[in-house]
């Protein structure tokens, strides 16, 4: 129980919050070329 009253909580939560920005970052969409896309495609 004394390593939970020690822990540094605002750090922990700081860097959750660090975390769960870098998550949603992934998440939105990247612009990307349609070659990219469907390289297989011809016209």
């Amino acid at each position: 129980m004394r390593e939970i009253d020690e822990m540094d909580m605002l750090g922990f939560l700081r860097i959750r919050s660090w975390k769960a920005r870098q998550d949603q970052a992934r998440q939105e969409p990247v612009p990307r070329y349609i070659d990219e896309v469907w390289p297989n495609l011809k016209p």
